[in-house]
């Protein structure tokens, strides 16, 4: 049975009164109020039945006080209430963008006196009010502390009354909880920076060979001449999430030692595949959406059978090119939405290799054939180069068709290296297993022939009965 108190009235106050009206039996014995300093009157706290009470009465009865509050208020709240607080559970909810701003950093390690709990700042208010009853799933959470009982009392009370699923962060990893909330996440900034930087140099090439070398209007900049760097960018990006993956490989045939330690600079890598992914794809969208706007024989003549007319049908460059761009946008949604929680989480291991192994390689071969069979016919003209800067469709493919024969080329250097075997591991085969198996003692052997005896002499009595 526990007594508890939420700090504040906001929006996140508001949601966990949400959760404790729509998960809390009469069972089990707990209770929630909602106050905050400046209340003076009871009242309930927004139709979900918990009751509003004053600041004074809610801390005098409260066993466990929910601090949720602004991160910078709570220095002078607990500063003016520590009497009050002291053998009492504060449970902080806070994301402060300061160090030692929250409860940790004012109080420190948990003593008998002072126990604290970090809890529910990793879910958002809005999809906590909108839980409801009948939803299959539970919205998951974090905690973390120092003080093994007051964890164990804030845990079952979120899980009986507040219908959450706990996961117990250790104390020693208390900073990756406290403040994962404020950051983008480091996967994400330097898949940014990364494609940032290819996109940067897509367009100032773009720019410098069309608008200067090639004399097109300026006013083409936004539109025509972006959605050349864009497709790059994302075609670039799409051959770059798949290298990783490749190192990895390249890196297990080589030591032919898996107790050897990833070095550092793979394992960054290998976190930025997803990443790297689905900001391709959002630079996929925005070429599609800007080559739609453009789509016409005055924009793209090379595609259409009269490029002079205002309607005409697609040559063949042009039905050979968008078939492969149609396909490989397709298969790339797959891949984009099978990296949802909720979809890949009932994804089993092989259908995730299938998606992400065969899918993924396919669908980078028809982005590249794409742009490979729009623009290979210029490529001998080097005297028509603008600049002498070769065609975007020349550039753009070349990092594709890179990683594509180094992917050929770990497919055949791991298959041979697994077949000749590899010196550094031990393991039996087969023959060896056969040798060096226990012989089986005297004891033993005279054991299986009693009780091959024993077989015997029951088959054959039955036989006789029969």
């Amino acid at each position: 049975m526990v007594q508890a108190a939420i700090i504040g009235t906001g929006d996140m106050a508001h949601g966990l009164a949400h959760l404790f009206h729509n998960n809390n039996s009469q069972t089990s014995g707990n209770y929630l109020e909602v106050t905050k300093p400046s209340i003076h009157h009871k009242q309930v706290f927004h139709g979900t039945g918990v009751p509003v009470e004053t600041l004074e009465n809610a801390l005098e009865k409260a066993d466990m006080v929910i601090l949720a509050i602004p991160s910078h208020k709570l220095a002078g709240f607990i500063s003016q209430h520590l009497s009050v607080l002291r053998n009492k559970i504060i449970v902080d909810v806070t994301n402060s963008y300061r160090r030692r701003e929250d409860v940790h950093g004012l109080l420190g390690i948990n003593d008998h006196q002072i126990r604290w709990v970090k809890a529910f700042n990793d879910i958002g208010a809005v999809d906590v009010l909108l839980d409801k009853p009948s939803y299959k799933n539970k919205i998951t959470t974090k905690m973390c502390s120092s003080n093994e009982e007051a964890l164990k009392v804030t845990k079952a009370f979120a899980e009986e009354s507040l219908g959450l699923d706990v996961k117990v962060v250790p104390f020693e990893r208390y900073d990756d909880i406290a403040t994962a909330q404020n950051s983008l996440g480091q996967a994400w900034i330097h898949s940014m920076y990364i494609l940032l930087f290819v996109f940067a140099y897509s367009e100032f090439y773009a720019v410098l060979r069309y608008n200067v070398y090639k004399g097109y209007d300026w006013y083409h900049l936004p539109i025509q001449i972006t959605n050349k760097a864009i497709c790059w960018t994302a075609l670039t990006g799409f051959a770059l999430a798949q290298v990783p993956g490749i190192l990895a490989r390249f890196t297990n045939a080589w030591y032919k030692n898996n107790l050897r330690s990833k070095p550092r600079w793979l394992v960054w890598s290998l976190s930025l595949r997803k990443q790297l992914g689905l900001l391709s794809l959002w630079f996929l969208v925005l070429h599609i959406i800007m080559s739609l706007l453009l789509m016409n024989p005055k924009y793209y003549g090379k595609f259409f059978s009269d490029p002079k007319a205002n309607a005409s049908k697609m040559n063949a460059i042009g039905e050979a090119s968008f078939f492969f761009a149609t396909m490989g946008t397709g298969l790339y949604i797959i891949m984009g939405l099978c990296s949802l929680p909720s979809v890949g989480s009932q994804m089993t291991n092989k259908q995730w290799q299938f998606v992400y192994g065969p899918v993924a390689w396919v669908a980078l071969i028809f982005g590249t054939l794409h742009v490979f069979i729009m623009g290979v016919k210029g490529w001998p003209t080097t005297h028509k180069w603008p600049g002498g800067l070769p065609p975007i469709t020349m550039t753009s493919v070349l990092v594709p068709f890179f990683v594509l024969a180094l992917k050929i080329l770990q497919k055949l250097y791991c298959n041979c290296a697994y077949a000749c075997g590899s010196p550094g591991q031990s393991y039996p085969d087969t023959h060896s297993y056969a040798i060096i198996k226990k012989s089986p003692t005297d004891v033993e052997t005279a054991q299986d022939s009693n009780s091959g005896r024993e077989k015997y002499e029951r088959k054959d009595s039955l036989n006789s009965m029969l």
